[in-house]
This record gives structure tokens, sequence and C-alpha cells, in this order.
């Protein structure tokens, strides 16, 4: 691993006020500040490597070393207009792929997409800016500094999940390099090598994240409300249905509703399903489904779901516990009694049912 060291050269200006101190610090003939940095030589761009991090405490260098290292990838922050939904911001880009981008990064309450950048929470513009930065940013590597700096904990760590989600799953085409005094990312974000400048010790290889445990358990009525804001149908819920809270630490972060589907005995759907905003993007809507098809598998019903939302569908796609039913391109049209009821035609869907994993029906089928 090769050392490398910088020296920083500041001169200093000839002013009473500057006499006055160099006097008192008895250096006569100091003219200049000198400021040595040494630490290992980060990976270069052309080695295998997806996320880098540096951080390091104020003053410790880091903006140094990535200027020194990764300048001409260095983001500067766009100026978002006041009034335009920041879904519009992103002109070069297909809706489709902008929708793609915008849930990798967790930012997946498509009513605030209709939203100025200005009147979003801090954890919403920094998920813009994310998005920004990898779709719109020149080049096969962008390097953000002040990483997370200015959004609270939990912000900051899911922010940091999604994206080391949404790397491995191949969703943006660069490499990032995030350059923060936050040393709690780390264990989120799993970058692939990082630098200490404190210590100026370059680590390779992806920490260990730590699981988070989210427990399912049913819910009151009341709980949608606090809900309903981040979604994206109307507010009002059916009075039959049964609710769930996905909690964690004994705070609500997801909300689902199930009711009979129907004229279909022995199927349930899901009624409503909700995330909440800080906790997108790192697969909690996709656990706490698969928690409640077992649930309903174990109560004897089948549970099914339908979802226009891209990343859902390829999520659950993947699942091997969701099986696809039927696809609605144009979308459908529901009948209740006789009478057309208000559906989700014109808006293109998905119909998944919930199914036990392949792995247990191969061993049942071994058992008989």
């Amino acid at each position: 691993m090769t050392k490398r060291i910088l020296k920083l050269v500041c001169p200093v200006d000839d002013s009473a006020r500057v006499a006055r101190i160099v006097g008192a610090a008895d250096k006569p003939n100091l003219r200049e500040v000198v400021t040595t940095l040494e630490f290992d030589e980060p990976p270069t761009p052309d080695e295998p490597w997806s996320i880098g991090l540096i951080v390091g405490a104020s003053g410790s260098g880091k903006s140094t070393v990535a200027q020194t290292y990764f300048g001409a990838a260095l983001y500067a922050p766009t100026q978002w207009s006041k009034t335009r939904a920041v879904v519009d911001e992103f002109d070069r880009r297909a809706f489709e792929e902008l929708a793609a981008a915008f849930a990798a990064v967790g930012f997946a309450s498509q009513t605030h997409w209709l939203r100025p950048y200005r009147t979003l929470s801090a954890g919403e513009r920094f998920r813009c800016d994310l998005c920004k930065a990898l779709l719109d940013a020149p080049g096969a590597l962008v390097a953000i500094d002040e990483f997370a700096s200015l959004v609270d904990e939990t912000t900051a760590k899911t922010a940091s999940i999604a994206l080391r989600n949404a790397f491995d799953r191949g969703a943006f085409d660069k490499k990032l390099v995030a350059i923060t005094h936050r040393r709690d990312v780390a264990q989120w974000l799993e970058p692939d090598w990082t630098l200490d400048m404190e210590t100026g010790t370059l680590t390779r290889g992806r920490l260990r994240r730590r699981e988070i445990v989210v427990d399912v358990r049913r819910a009151p009525d009341a709980l949608w409300r606090d809900f309903a804001p981040f979604h994206y149908l109307t507010g009002s819920l059916n009075r039959s249905a049964r609710c769930y809270a996905a909690t964690l630490d004994g705070d609500p972060i997801a909300f689902a509703a199930i009711m009979q589907s129907e004229g279909r005995r022995g199927r349930r759907r899901v009624h409503r399903l909700v995330v909440n905003p800080t906790w997108q993007g790192i697969g909690v809507g996709g656990g706490f489904v698969d928690a409640l098809g077992a649930l309903e598998e174990e109560r004897g019903y089948v549970l099914e779901i339908v979802t226009g939302s891209a990343p859902f569908i390829r999520r659950l796609e993947r699942s091997e516990h969701w099986k696809l039913v039927r696809a609605y391109p144009h979308g459908r049209t529901q009948r209740h009694k006789g009478k057309e009821a208000k559906g989700s035609f014109g808006r293109a869907i998905v119909s998944f049912e919930y199914r036990r994993s392949r792995s247990n029906k191969e061993n049942e089928d071994e058992r008989f």
C-alpha cells in the first residue's frame, strides 16, 4: 500500500493584525503556514470497486484528498427551481428510469415527487441530490462531499442502505466516493474501501452490516391517519380491513390493511400498504408483505396484492414467495354486485399471490 505525503502551504499576509499574532507566537520570520497530510493512497477508478468512503473529523484533510484524487468528479450541488416539481427537474431522463432511480435512493412516495425541492424535508432533499448526482453528473465516477452531513441519523442510515442495495443491483452505472465526517454511515453504506483521514489508513473490504429487526403486529385503524399522507391513493380505509404495523423498537415504520377479496372465498388482498418515507428503499415493504402472506397462509387464506410500482413489481418477481398471476397493461375496472366500481383503469398494474417457498414445497415432495 503506497503512502502519500501532501504538504499544504498557505502564505501569511503582511498586516498589522497578522504581525501581532506572529509576534505573540514568537515566530518573527513566519511567512507561511504548512500542514502535512500523510495517508494511504485511495484506489484508482480503474480498479474493481463501486463505493468508496473518505471519513474524518473537520480539518482532517478529507476534502483536500478528495479534491486531489477525485477533483474532476466532485459533484457541484444543482440549483433547483423554486416552483417546478422535482420530477420535472430531470428533463433528459425517461419517466420509468427516473422512477426507478428515485426508488433506488429511497425516495419512493410519488405524491412527493410533485413538490418543488424547497418544500421537501431535509431527508427528501438529500435523496433528490443523490439522484441528481448519480443520474446527471458527467463521467463514470461521482464524489459527494459532506455526504449525509445535514440529515439525522435514521435518514443517513436508511439512505446509505438504499444506496448500497441499489449499487449491488447495478441500478447506477457510476462509481461513488462519499466524503463525510460521519463514521456511522460506514456500517450501512458498506463501502468497498474506507480511507480514515484521522489515522491516514486505507481499509479494503466491506463491513458486515448489522441486521434491522422489524416486528409485525396488529394495529388500530386510527394508525392509518399517520400514514395516509404518504399513500398515492385515496385516504379512505375500508371499515372491514384488518390493520397491521411493522415496528422498529416499538415505533411504527410501515402500515398495511388486508381485506376479503370480493367474490373469492379463501382469498384476501392487500388493501393499503405504505412505508414511512424515512424507511423507504431498504426492503421494509417487501419484508412486510412476506410476513403478512405467511400470517394469512397460517389462517388458511391466500394473500393477493396488486401494484403498479415498477420497483416493487421487480422485488415481488425476484421473490420465491410471490407468483405473478396477471398483468394489466392498461389497468382494470372492478365490479361489485354487478355494478362497475372505481378501479385502476388506465394505470398499468400487476397482480401477485403469496405461495410457500420452492424449497418448502420440494421438501414436502420429498417427504411424500
